[in-house]
């Protein structure tokens, strides 16, 4: 039985193939609550790695800069929450301070707490193009969570 082995140089006619290599990825949380105010988008603090396998990701920032241009799968969650009342949380993905993409999620119950989920398929040039994850929550009391809910990350598709 013979088996191919194909490298992240290897191209066909329909482009190329990256099977290893320098794929970029990361997913990063929160390590604390974040309070932000009503009504106002604000960049989520996702100040904790779980990975990132190229360090393009900086927690002091909370910006994702990829060194590889390509188009890049991005995902951010919020949870935020108010005490009572109707609760509008919105998630969005920033490129390069401008807002992207937009995902929601609109509660009509008093109260509680409640997950925003944006996704998007991004191209980043790989010199300076950044993504961010901004939220939004429109209630009394506005907090972000840091629970399982609650995430941002970014993965190398294809390369351009």
């Amino acid at each position: 039985m013979s088996v191919s082995v194909i490298d992240a140089t290897s191209t066909g006619s329909t482009g190329t193939v990256m099977v290893s290599g320098n794929m970029p990825t990361f997913n990063a949380v929160m390590s604390t609550t974040q309070t932000i105010s009503n009504g106002t988008f604000t960049k989520i603090n996702f100040d904790t790695k779980n990975w990132d396998t190229n360090s393009n990701y900086n927690t002091s920032t909370y910006r994702f800069t990829p060194t590889v241009a390509g188009y890049y799968q991005v995902n951010c969650s919020i949870d935020g929450g108010a005490s009572s009342g109707q609760v509008r949380v919105i998630s969005n993905i920033y490129k390069n301070g401008s807002q992207y993409r937009v995902g929601q999620n609109t509660n009509t119950a008093s109260g509680g707490s409640f997950s925003g989920v944006c996704s998007a398929l991004v191209y980043m040039n790989g010199t300076t193009d950044y993504i961010e994850c901004w939220g939004y929550i429109g209630a009394s009391t506005c907090i972000v969570s840091p629970s399982p809910a609650t995430w941002f990350e970014a993965v190398l598709v294809r390369a351009a």
